[in-house]
């Protein structure tokens, strides 16, 4: 089986500490950010090096050739987003802090993956993509019903040579998705209790499901009993991408009945 190309937990202090409701995970008042990272004071060029020295900054470490990868990845996005349909962030710094190192920081709160996964609302590849960069031993398929999207993944699969990963192009509802899954991952706005309902038919009893939140996450945690829909709470944590405003939670539900 191959190895993670997670090369190490990626901060040595978690966020703030929240409470199992997430209480204490509110958002604050904060400034707009108004400036980049800079480095000798300086913007970092955008470049495989300028990619590795922000995602240090971020709080993320990965193997050369999974960060060569990322930077393949990297390039196609932005080659293929010229009407912004596939992501509206455009400064590099941006894209790294909010894409590429948010969906990796959260490979320190699994210590391991699921071997059959989907992605529901891949979109242009997140989470899923990263993902199975740092990931390479899940089988993955990625959930997403736009088309120009949908191309966009097939494109992003067949340059970087990637195996064990494939495109659903519809989306995920009890009866859409039937594929027999131990895992199920999502970067989305719709709330849990919308989702789960869409995973009857595919996630298997004991599999697992993990909700990327925001801040707004709070509110969520505030009125759903996931034991309605036949799951469990298996982890709650808070965090925020480091050198960053940008409060995360990953919410970890089991299944344990059908």
């Amino acid at each position: 089986m191959a190895k993670s190309s997670w090369s190490k937990k990626p901060f040595g202090q978690p966020a703030r500490a929240a409470d199992a409701v997430g209480k204490a995970f509110v958002p604050h008042l904060k400034a707009p950010r108004t400036d980049f990272p800079l480095f000798g004071g300086k913007r970092v060029v955008p470049s495989i090096a300028g990619l590795d020295k922000l995602l240090h900054y971020y709080g993320v470490e990965l193997q050369e050739n999974t960060l060569k990868q990322f930077w393949e990845f990297h390039q196609l996005l932005r080659a293929n987003n010229e009407d912004q349909d596939l992501t509206r962030l455009n400064a590099f710094e941006t894209m790294v802090e909010r894409h590429y190192a948010d969906c990796t920081l959260i490979n320190a709160y699994v210590d391991k993956w699921p071997a059959r996964m989907i992605d529901v609302g891949s979109g242009a590849g997140f989470p899923g993509i990263p993902l199975k960069l740092v990931n390479p031993q899940i089988r993955l398929t990625l959930c997403e019903p736009r088309p120009n999207r949908i191309n966009f993944l097939n494109m992003v699969i067949e340059k970087l040579g990637l195996k064990g990963i494939d495109v659903f192009g519809h989306k995920v509802t009890s009866r859409s998705m039937d594929i027999p899954v131990d895992g199920v991952i999502s970067r989305a706005f719709e709330w849990m209790d919308k989702t789960l309902p869409r995973l009857e038919n595919s996630l298997k009893v004991g599999g697992r499901v993990f909700f990327m939140k925001g801040p707004g996450v709070a509110e969520e945690l505030a009125v759903f009993h996931p034991e309605d829909f036949g799951y469990k709470f298996v982890g709650k944590h808070f965090y925020t991408i480091p050198n960053s405003t940008q409060d995360r939670a990953l919410i970890i539900l089991e299944r344990v009945e059908r």
